[in-house]
């Protein structure tokens, strides 16, 4: 499966990580794995650096985030970042991330650590040491 996450409970956390072609459907899928799972309240980083070529069409990025705000619209979803490493895939996440960012707080990053300190130090502090 070119989608897995692991829960982090202590920090109310998911670590998204998708590998290979990704299509909408996918997408739509993870979300509602999410949504059965009751983890859409808890932060997530989605990193997509794995991401291979077919990418997805303007079309079906369009069509996957219409899904995933319906989905949305049943819950209150926490903050999301994602994290890439090529061009191509930052564009995608742009476009997808300004469909549904005036329904939950999600940011685009190219780098792991920069993701991580905006979600935890501007959405979800970490727990005192």
């Amino acid at each position: 499966m070119p989608i897995t996450y692991v829960i982090d409970e202590k920090l109310k956390l998911v670590r998204t990580e998708a590998s290979g072609a990704m299509s909408g459907p996918l997408i739509v899928d993870h979300l509602n794995s999410l949504l059965r799972d009751d983890l859409v309240s808890h932060c997530e980083i989605i990193d997509i650096r794995g991401v291979t070529p077919p990418y997805l069409t303007s079309s079906q990025i369009w069509h996957a985030a219409q899904a995933v705000l319906s989905i949305a619209l049943k819950s209150t979803p926490a903050p999301r970042a994602i994290v890439v490493e090529n061009d191509a895939v930052f564009g995608m996440s742009r476009m997808f991330s300004t469909l549904v960012e005036d329904t939950f707080p999600i940011r685009v990053y190219r780098d792991m650590e920069a993701a991580e300190h905006w979600l935890f130090e501007e959405h979800q502090p970490l727990p005192a040491k």
